[in-house]
């Protein structure tokens, strides 16, 4: 059975593998609408699309090297893109939000067409409507960002009370069970299945444009 699971695990490092040239697809169908005009939204989706393909390759060598620790919170950063893009769904003019975000400014001090901040939970809530259990996802893998709870006595082994001695293990860092693993790696692959969706969304967005 344990021996099963490991052919899962093999099989989406395969399949995240696979999604990096969906990345590449998408950068060109949304690039080639309108014979190839440029909009400040072609600059950002190729942004996020170069940055979602980073990611995907950071986790794959990560996780195959059984460094999940390091590699769990890529899962965040990947959720952190479609939160991102997603935004410009959002605003009243995209064209604003782009110049604003390459001034430096943060898109949580940034306002939504009906006024409310595109704060990171604000998004993850927007976003959960169309793709329910991303919010969740996004609590959940914050968690592995920053020093929480989840990382707690996760390589401290502890004994039966009469002997009273804790054994901690630095150095080692993997101890995250096989199907957990496995969890994680197919949170990958489904929130970079999300990002690609709403990537997409571009695309249609801008051959309604080139149409008018």
């Amino acid at each position: 059975m344990v021996k099963n699971k490991s052919g899962v695990l093999k099989q989406l490092f395969v399949n995240l593998k696979a999604l990096e040239s969906e990345f590449i697809d998408s950068t060109k169908r949304f690039i080639q609408v309108g014979n190839g005009k440029l909009y400040t939204m072609d600059l950002f989706a190729s942004t996020i699309n170069n940055r979602a393909i980073a990611l995907l390759n950071g986790f794959i060598t990560l996780g195959e090297a059984n460094n999940f620790i390091s590699a769990v919170p890529l899962i965040r950063m990947q959720v952190d893109n479609s939160l991102r893009f997603f935004a410009t769904t959002l605003v009243s003019d995209y064209n604003d939000f782009f110049s604003k975000y390459l001034g430096g400014t943060k898109i949580g001090k940034i306002k939504d067409a009906k006024g409310n901040l595109l704060t990171d939970s604000y998004l993850a809530r927007q976003l959960d409507i169309y793709f329910p259990g991303i919010h969740k996802l996004y609590q959940n893998t914050s968690g592995y960002i920053h020093l929480s709870n989840e990382h707690s006595f996760i390589n401290t082994k502890l004994v039966p009370e009469k002997d009273r001695t804790i054994g901690i293990s630095v150095g080692n860092y993997d101890f995250f069970d096989l199907d957990r693993k496995i969890d994680f790696t197919f949170n990958m692959q489904e929130s970079t299945k999300i990002l690609l969706v709403v990537i997409e969304q571009w695309r249609h967005r801008k051959e309604q444009l080139n149409a008018t």
